[in-house]
Parts: structure tokens; sequence; C-alpha cells
């Protein structure tokens, strides 16, 4: 069978982009477990226009961001 190779590298980026989104970016998604504190910083998200806070894990450093109420 031949298969053209714009539709193998579009098959490819399309895996990529649904691994990226449930896997590799999990910053935007509820709290994951640990003690996540809020931070003074808040900002506005340039893809989503709303007012975001940062919350920080004081024992790992791992940051999330969060939608300000």
């Amino acid at each position: 069978m031949n298969v053209p190779p714009q539709l193998v590298i579009a098959a490819i980026v399309l895996v990529f982009a649904v691994v990226g989104y449930f896997i590799w970016d999990r910053r935007y998604r509820g709290q994951e477990g640990g003690s996540f504190k809020p931070t003074g910083e808040v900002f506005k998200d340039p893809t989503s226009g709303k007012m975001t806070r940062v919350f920080e894990d004081p024992t790992t450093g791992r940051r999330q961001y969060r939608d300000e109420p």
C-alpha cells in the first residue's frame, strides 16, 4: 500500500498534539496533588485573556496556573 508522505506527517503531528494536550500540558488543569499555595503572581493570560494566578508547591517547587474567580 502506497501512503502519501503528507498523510504520514499529518498523522504524526496529530498524535503529538493529542499526547501533548492530555499528558504534557497539565498546568491549566485542576490540582494534581501536593500542597499548592497561591503566590502573589497574577497576570493576564495572553491566549485566553483571563486573569491567572500562580500557585506553587513549596516542597517541590512545582507551579500551577489557575484562572482567577
